[in-house]
């Protein structure tokens, strides 16, 4: 959904509903943790992948 369709849902049905939809849209069906909604990568599942990609890699100490 678009921005504005977000917007017109939450108008319509509230945000309470707005959020609990999305919170089943960013489930990952393998373990149930979030999905990243800017790469669609499970922060659980896909770790690995995460790390092994420059694109999404952040400073590690």
């Amino acid at each position: 959904m678009s921005m504005i369709e977000n917007l017109e849902f939450i108008k319509k049905y509230g945000m309470e509903r707005f959020l609990e939809e999305e919170a089943v849209k960013w489930r990952c069906p393998e373990c149930g943790e979030v999905i990243c909604c800017h790469n669609g990568l499970c922060l659980n599942c896909s770790l690995d992948k995460l790390r092994q990609n420059r694109k999404y890699r952040w400073q590690e100490e």
